[in-house]
């Protein structure tokens, strides 16, 4: 292999499944030092990222009534073949509960059974880091209270995971939410966030918005995106999108797409690498039945005139009237979106015909979220581990690794 060039060698290997790569880490020490380097980790992302005709599609269902709550589902090209989900093994798994998963990343998973049992898991490696646990103390935020202080109220705790672009970090975010009506300030936010590469929980500014809906966080383009209130209750004219920024860890004010109208509903997704905004509208303001969906993308993060409008779903016809719909993942040609439908159903929308059909899901799941599933080398040794210290070392010896093979 001497006469073949290195950016070849890393080309062919970078567009190989994880199985694979895991399987030629055993050929040699060579082949094992090239796999697990940054540099071709990063490649590796960057070929998984893109759409191939002939790449299958790997998600993860999370089921709400199911003993065993995580599947994995993989969909080939051919999107009227019948599909399957199967059990999913994961390192949280427990008899007395469901797991929960929190967020997913470029291949790393957020999991969760309380509040106290977290961690993020690669499961294309098997990997599995569980994080330390952070308990929420109000009094440390800004009002300078303590809780036994306060007047009666509610809480709420939310999150997130996503990776910091330009920090090359994955990190979880946690946020802590306390609204008194009765007292001054009348909302208390803690926002904590743990970095994978450094090891350790951090306090950084607070939320001046209050989470709607107790959802985490959207991840997209260095980001975590939540549709927010200035207070709890107010109703989705009120609502206000907003990003916190991994790099800077602070919280901004991101613009609605011109042309968005009044919709009934909002909800956010990802598509690709990119945010997506779901607005629902209904044909009267007394009839609470949707009229029709509008897929909004923002193709550069945080611009405003970077939104599209992908495409619009109508109601469908019959009884298979939908509530929700959520845009999953492209197919591998492109030509088709997978949406889920009131979290029962995955169905494909057609780009070019602008029609829907189902995916035929088998398996009998009667409720679920999905997640796209990103086969990747990513590791968890940032901030602890034999391995911390020799990322440097091997960013250094990918070009002599090369020179070896």
């Amino acid at each position: 292999m001497s006469d073949v060039p290195r950016e070849v060698i890393i080309e062919i290997l970078s567009r190989l499944p994880v199985i694979s790569l895991l399987k030629f880490r055993c050929v040699s020490k060579a082949f094992k030092t090239l796999i697990d380097s940054p540099k071709f980790i990063k490649a590796h992302i960057k070929q998984q990222q893109e759409r191939n005709p002939n790449a299958h599609l790997n998600l993860f269902l999370k089921a709400h009534n199911e003993s065993d709550n995580l599947f994995s589902l993989e969909f080939t090209s051919n999107t009227s073949t019948q599909h399957h989900p199967k059990v999913l093994d994961h390192p949280l798994k427990q008899l007395d509960g469901p797991t929960q998963v929190l967020g997913s990343c470029r291949g790393l998973v957020l999991i969760s059974n309380r509040m106290s049992n977290n961690g993020v898991w690669n499961p294309s490696t098997k990997r599995f880091r569980k994080l330390p646990v952070w308990e929420f103390n109000p009094s440390r935020n800004s009002s300078g209270r303590a809780p036994h202080e306060w007047g009666p109220g509610f809480m709420q705790i939310s999150g997130g995971f996503g990776y910091d672009k330009d920090g090359e970090d994955y990190k979880v975010v946690t946020i802590g939410q306390w609204y008194h009506p009765d007292d001054e300030p009348k909302m208390v936010s803690e926002v904590m966030v743990y970095s994978l590469r450094y090891g350790g929980w951090k306090k950084v500014e607070d939320s001046p918005y209050w989470l709607v809906k107790e959802e985490n966080g959207t991840a997209a383009g260095g980001a975590l995106y939540w549709l927010v209130t200035k207070e709890p209750f107010s109703c989705v004219r009120s609502l206000i999108l907003v990003g916190l920024n991994l790099g800077t860890e602070r919280f901004e004010k991101v613009p609605f797409p011109v042309g968005l109208g009044k919709p009934f509903q909002l909800n956010l997704a990802v598509l690709g690498k990119c945010l997506c905004l779901i607005s629902g509208y209904c044909i009267s303001a007394k009839n609470h039945v949707l009229d029709h969906v509008d897929m909004w993308m923002m193709k550069d993060c945080g611009v405003e005139q970077s939104w599209v409008k992908l495409f619009t779903v109508e109601q469908l016809d019959g009884r298979q009237n939908f509530s929700s719909l959520k845009p999953i993942a492209y197919s591998g040609t492109g030509k088709e979106v997978l949406l889920e439908m009131d979290n029962t159903k995955l169905l494909w929308y057609s780009l070019e015909k602008k029609s829907v059909k189902p995916a035929k899901v088998s398996g009998g799941l009667e409720a679920f979220e999905s997640f796209v599933n990103l086969g990747t080398l990513v590791p968890l040794y940032y901030g602890g581990g034999d391995e911390k210290g020799t990322k440097k070392g091997m960013e250094e010896r990918d070009d002599s690794v090369i020179e070896e093979l």
